[in-house]
């Protein structure tokens, strides 16, 4: 029997490699997280924007509804109502974070 050769060849990350897989990784997190935080911004005023919409449908559903205001945390919330050619016109502005936004709905005059 002769004497074995061994060979050179490595199998495996070597520590370059590692890093270089490290650093892409660290990039994609820095690039990530950014957008992660805008989309939970994002989803909690659009939880606020549908709680305080059911609650002008609700309003408007009464005999006579009341202009009201509502603060809380960050957001401003304001009630309008107006009778408009027949018909209840109820208003939501909506103030938060830099945002101003403005959703009506009518309902009909109770006689």
């Amino acid at each position: 029997m002769g004497t074995m050769k061994k060979e050179s060849n490595q199998a495996g990350f070597l520590m370059l490699e590692s890093l270089v897989a490290f650093g892409m990784f660290l990039v994609l997190c820095t690039l990530l997280l950014p957008l992660l935080l805008d989309y939970k911004k994002e989803l909690h005023i659009q939880e606020k924007r549908s709680y305080y919409y059911s609650l002008l449908q609700n309003e408007l559903a009464k005999k006579s509804p009341k202009n009201q205001e509502i603060k809380v945390d960050d957001f401003t919330i304001i009630f309008r109502f107006t009778n408009e050619e027949g018909l209840k016109k109820g208003c939501m502005d909506l103030s938060a974070e830099g945002r101003n936004e403005r959703r009506c709905l009518y309902g009909y005059l109770e006689r």
